[in-house]
């Protein structure tokens, strides 16, 4: 998929995007040149190159740009066009903006979610050095599409209060987007999915938390956090 992009643009991709694949995912659509997306489910952020406007004269070739949010001010989404000269402003300060959001927020932010996925970061430890970028292969993708599939069924099985509802809908959510994205995801990134659905888990109760731990830590564990 390199090949779609120009080299110019690339290169700038490449420097600007660095270790930066565990807050955004990257995808190639027929309805725009790359797409970058913030890894979050829950969020509509983005920044796509939407098409390559060619010029007869020299280095005045622009390019299309989509993006949301524009500044600190709004969440609005808005757009550009640009010579290659300006891009990687544009793209750098899309970056800062997603990076920014991110970080922790004491109003805004599941803390119970965030305690036990915390806990639970030494189960979780990949120890193959291509995690931060090669997916799984296709057989273990498979693998992780099952177990994720009996946690769904695990979760709906629940006898839940009124006030869990929201929480499986939520986990439900994430177990339906890891398992779209699986193909286009990083080791890294699948295992920390897989990790925040248990943190899920054990916020719903502590029973369902260590039901999909259980279901987790067997022989689907090893393979994906040792290799195989």
């Amino acid at each position: 998929m390199k090949k779609k992009i120009p080299i110019g643009l690339r290169k700038i991709l490449d420097a600007e995007s660095s270790g930066l694949n565990e807050i955004f995912i990257t995808e190639f659509t027929n309805d725009c040149i790359i797409r970058f997306k913030d890894i979050d489910i829950n969020s509509d952020y983005f920044f796509e190159i939407s098409k390559i406007n060619l010029s007869q004269v020299l280095n005045d070739t622009s390019y299309t740009l989509k993006y949301k949010p524009t500044n600190e001010l709004t969440t609005e989404s808005g757009g550009i066009n640009v010579k290659l000269s300006g891009f990687g402003e544009y793209f750098k300060r899309w970056k800062t903006l997603l990076i920014e959001s991110n970080k922790e927020s004491p109003l805004f932010d599941d803390y119970f979610t965030q305690t036990y996925f915390e806990e639970l970061e030494p189960k979780f430890e990949i120890l193959e050095e291509d995690s931060n970028f090669k997916p799984y292969s296709i057989e273990q993708q498979k693998r992780i599409i099952q177990f994720l599939e009996n946690v769904e069924k695990i979760l709906k099985e629940q006898k839940t209060e009124p006030k869990e509802i929201k929480e499986i809908k939520e986990t439900i959510e994430l177990i339906t987007e890891t398992k779209n994205n699986i193909s286009k995801t990083t080791k890294k990134n699948v295992v920390k999915n897989i990790r925040k659905i248990i943190a899920k888990g054990f916020k719903i109760g502590l029973e369902v938390g260590q039901k999909l731990l259980i279901e987790f830590s067997t022989e689907l564990a090893k393979k994906l956090l040792l290799g195989g």
